[in-house]
């Protein structure tokens, strides 16, 4: 084995260079050349230019200085170089070991904030700017070049941002949500450039943009007073907003704790669990603003209102409508869709309801924001529900709340349920047993809440077993099996002799004036979630039909499919109409219009079953989306939607203006209550 050559033989580095020429480089083929003096052969035998002007180029760039690793090296090297031409050094750097003899003049220039340092030193120094802890952020990799011609470093002054505590951040994010007029600066970190641009390429997909407009459209002088008065309004109207959030959306979306969530938010700095995400806090204030009763709010509604003339009884507040915006947009900068935390998955859990994708999108609303929760939260590992009802654990209120809120958006939207489904029905079957005897506000405190849940839980997996069984393409095809909905029948009863009886409006709550606004609320949405899986599923059956229909071998399932077909028609019937009772009764005590878009797809349903069938029950549904249309304005295209069915199905009686139309309701809760 030869020798290694003697350590004279390597000049310089001994990685291989590239040598090739300008043409043999545009052409990506190899360069058969040794130095840059040389002309290859493919040039020769073309008779071309050897170039090598791209080589030329990088070896006049300016390099980036570089990063000593101990004070000795940086000394060492200004003695070295004690010729080169000198440049400013901070009198700041005395302290970091640098050789005072090695700097011709030091001094140090501040700009026109206390935080900006310019340091200046010899060339030799190789460090365009000294990275002081404290006094400037940039590290010295951040050097704008170098000026070859004269030798010195032409080094920019760099601003340092202010470390901000969180009551800072939590103070400008509120002057971000809350500003009359689009932010078109990162002074607060978050900006409205972004969403700006977006509209102008048409690619707005919110119903608060309204197609950019509101970018264009002045802001009201209840919107203008309120920032005028300055940050201690602001946090002010916050608390509000927090305080009508946890008064109307909580209660149905039972994921936090109130308590520490107000205190995290009044104490930022010193709370022990930390300042709240702002992305949580963001959605929050937006979801508390649909239903608050601030004035500003108030006036600001009505201003608003006032200057659309186009639809008639419709409003609307530009400042709900930015502070929606905006609470996604610190959402999207926070990236609460690719982080698995739990505040991210309460983030999206409510940012569906917020945005309200669903009355927009309609047959093409795919839950985006539900599924990606669902991902996120079976990244982050998912608990025994059968444990969660005696507990008050946040997260496990978030699980299952998720669980549920994933089961009835797949029924009702026609959705595939995702691979986050929990355990199956047939697990759930043993642990089917009657929790209360009387209706759970008479419960001792806490019992009710999980008697709840409980009842949800089990109902959100009878629609989760019967929509992966039925909204798949093979069954559209074929129709739906009848063992399919000989199960879905057996457990709909079953949850019903378990829970409804308990669980429903009661008939003397319906005789009079609503109770607790929360308990209310629950026992109302429990009564109309479990009509309109009624509805679900005869939709199915008229829309796919039943498989054993339509096979001829199989004659002797006939009378069964005849009987289930009128079992889900009778049910479908009486769902619709008990339905319509309920939003009679909801409408006329203003429940409506606070409701974080949980009850109108199923009112949309009843009211479209019925106008169908060319029954003015339907105008009870109608009634209802108008005043959901407060908080939510596209609603307001459903109610039309049901009243063009419904004229054309019953073309000659139908008079939406007809004064005989207000006793709607009386003859709807008469006949729900015959059926």
């Amino acid at each position: 084995m030869e020798p290694p050559p003697p350590l004279s033989l390597f000049s310089g580095s001994t990685r291989k260079q590239n040598v090739a020429c300008d043409a043999c480089r545009a052409k990506k083929i190899r360069c058969q050349r040794i130095s840059t003096t040389q002309r290859c052969g493919q040039c020769a035998a073309k008779d071309l230019e050897c170039t090598s002007n791209y080589i030329e180029q990088l070896q006049n760039k300016p390099r980036r200085p570089r990063r000593f690793r101990s004070n000795e090296d940086r000394e060492k090297r200004s003695d070295e170089d004690h010729t080169s031409p000198p440049r400013r050094v901070s009198s700041t750097t005395s302290g970091l070991g640098l050789d005072p003899e090695s700097i011709n003049s030091s001094a140090a220039s501040t700009s026109s904030g206390p935080t900006t340092t310019t340091t200046t030193m010899r060339v030799g120094d190789a460090v365009a700017l000294l990275w002081i802890p404290g006094v400037n952020d940039v590290p010295p990799n951040g050097v704008n070049g170098v000026n070859g011609a004269s030798g010195v470093t032409s080094v920019s002054s760099f601003t340092r941002s202010p470390v901000k505590n969180a009551s800072v951040r939590q103070t400008e994010m509120l002057r971000y949500l809350f500003c009359p007029t689009p932010v078109l600066h990162h002074d607060w970190r978050y900006s409205d450039v972004g969403t700006i641009e977006n509209a102008r390429g048409g690619a707005c997909d919110l119903w608060e943009e309204q197609g950019g407009l509101i970018w264009d459209e002045a802001p009201t002088n209840a919107h203008l007073a309120l920032w005028a008065g300055g940050e201690v309004e602001l946090e002010s109207v916050a608390l509000e907003l927090i305080d009508s959030f946890f008064s109307i959306v909580e209660p149905r979306v039972p994921i936090f704790d109130a308590s520490s969530f107000m205190s995290r938010f009044q104490n930022p700095d010193g709370d022990l669990d930390g300042p709240l995400p702002q992305s949580l806090l963001a959605v929050v204030l937006a979801f508390g603003a649909k239903f608050v009763d601030h004035a500003a709010f108030t006036l600001d509604r009505e201003e608003c209102t006032g200057r659309d003339n186009d639809i008639p009884g419709r409003t609307r507040s530009r400042l709900v409508q930015l502070l929606t915006i905006r609470a996604r947009e610190v959402a999207e900068t926070n990236k609460v869709f690719r982080t698995p935390t739990l505040s991210n998955v309460q983030t999206l859990i409510l940012l569906e309801g917020l945005l309200a994708y669903s009355p927009m999108l309609k047959t093409s609303y795919n839950a985006c924001n539900i599924a990606i929760a669902s991902r996120l939260l079976e990244q982050l590992g998912i608990g025994p529900l059968f444990q969660m009802f005696q507990s008050r654990d946040e997260r496990m209120r978030t699980e299952l709340t998720m669980f549920v809120v994933a089961g009835i958006e797949t029924a009702l939207f026609r959705l595939r349920p995702d691979s986050w489904s929990g355990e199956s029905l047939g697990s759930l079957s043993s642990n089917w047993e009657k929790p209360v005897d009387a209706f759970p506000c008479l419960a001792p405190d806490g019992v009710a809440e999980d008697v709840f849940l409980q009842a949800a839980r089990t109902a959100s997996s009878i629609a989760k077993k019967f929509c992966n069984e039925v909204w798949v393409p093979r069954v559209r095809a074929t129709g739906v099996p009848l063992g399919t909905l000989r199960e879905f029948v057996n457990d709909h009863g079953t949850w019903r002799d378990l829970y409804l009886t308990t669980l429903q409006m009661p008939p003397e709550w319906l005789a009079g004036v609503p109770k607790a606004f929360d308990t209310t609320m629950r026992a109302m949405t429990t009564d109309i979630m479990y009509h309109a899986l009624w509805l679900v599923a005869e939709r199915a059956v008229r829309d796919y039909g039943i498989m054993e229909a339509d096979e001829p071998a199989r004659h002797m399932w006939t009378f069964e499919v005849q009987a289930m077909r009128q079992r889900l028609e009778s049910e479908a019937i009486h769902s619709a109409l008990r339905i319509v009772l309920l939003v009679t009764y909801a409408t006329e005590h203003g429940l409506l219009r606070l409701d974080p878009l949980i009850l109108y797809r199923p009112i949309y349903d009843a009211g479209m079953f019925l106008a169908r069938s060319g029954r003015d029950e339907a105008l009870g549904a109608v009634m209802g989306l108008r005043q959901y249309a407060q908080p939510y304005p596209q609603v307001w295209e459903l109610a039309n939607d049901i009243e063009m069915v419904l004229a054309k199905a019953n073309p000659v009686t139908f008079n939406p203006q007809s004064a005989a139309l207000q006793s709607l309701a009386a003859s709807s809760m008469v006949a729900a209550q015959a059926q």
